[in-house]
């Protein structure tokens, strides 16, 4: 499992829309898992709310300036 992975999948969200489009049109939690693991993004929901957390932490920071 692996935070670095987590920070990934935020980043491959917000900047790769053909990415972002397979991710939204998975049609449950397993076509999901497979397409993060064909990606090699593999990460525990731990690791995946802390990166969302980081996240929303720089969108507020950039909003701020």
């Amino acid at each position: 499992m692996s935070l670095n992975n987590a920070r990934r999948l935020v980043e491959k969200l917000r900047e790769d829309l053909n990415f972002r489009n397979k991710a939204v049109q998975s049609t449950g939690p397993e076509n999901l898992s497979a397409l993060l693991q064909a990606e090699g993004l593999v990460f525990d929901q731990k690791e995946l709310v802390e990166a969302m957390a980081e996240c929303m932490e720089q969108l507020e920071l950039q909003m701020a300036d």
